[in-house]
């Protein structure tokens, strides 16, 4: 049996989940600016009509409370893909181990 290092086998398990993130992480990222940039332009202008006398308090709470809800949907689904990302780094990392020592043990197959 060849000499193995686990370092360097976790070092390359790291080195594949990061490969994975980052192909995660821009889609992570332009969603949560896109909606959160959005949701505070909106409060803005929400705030002057207020200030203006356009809208009442009642009301503003009420669009305030809606459009809330629709951030906090998009970032629930943001969550959605970092369980995906989580889940695909895992995987890399695994694949790294099984290439690394999965031969090793005949007749058991240490990663599915």
């Amino acid at each position: 049996m060849a000499d193995l290092n686990y370092k360097s086998i976790a070092k390359d398990m790291i080195a594949a989940m990061e490969t994975v993130v980052k192909d995660h992480i821009s889609d992570i990222r332009e969603l949560a600016e896109d909606e959160l940039e959005d949701f505070a332009k909106r409060s803005v202008i929400l705030t002057k009509k207020v200030r203006d006398g356009k809208l009442n308090q009642r009301q503003a709470e009420a669009i305030l409370r809606i459009r809330r809800n629709a951030v906090e949907t998009v970032l629930i689904s943001i969550a959605g893909i970092s369980v995906v990302a989580a889940q695909d780094a895992i995987n890399a990392a695994l694949g790294v181990l099984k290439g690394a020592i999965g031969s090793l043990i005949p007749g058991i197959s240490i990663i599915e």
